[in-house]
């Protein structure tokens, strides 16, 4: 007796996972911004808010001041 060949019940459909796994992160440290580390960038900052004000009534440590607000926007 010959055997008959069935076709093949079509495959279900897979529904697929995302390859990578997405893991739940918990609230960033805030991290502490230390000026001395940053002397040098401050110190240009400084001198290039110098340039842009000419020979005006601010003071040096003014524009330190604002170099330095301006830096530490940049890492905050």
């Amino acid at each position: 007796m010959a055997r008959s060949q069935t076709a093949a019940a079509p495959a279900a459909k897979k529904t697929h996972r995302p390859t990578s796994r997405v893991t739940k992160k918990g609230p960033v440290p805030v991290v502490e911004f230390n000026p001395a580390d940053h002397r040098e960038e401050i110190a240009v900052a400084a001198y290039l808010i110098w340039q842009q004000r000419g020979d005006g009534p601010d003071s040096p440590e003014e524009n330190w001041l604002r170099a330095e607000a301006e830096v530490r926007s940049r890492y905050l």
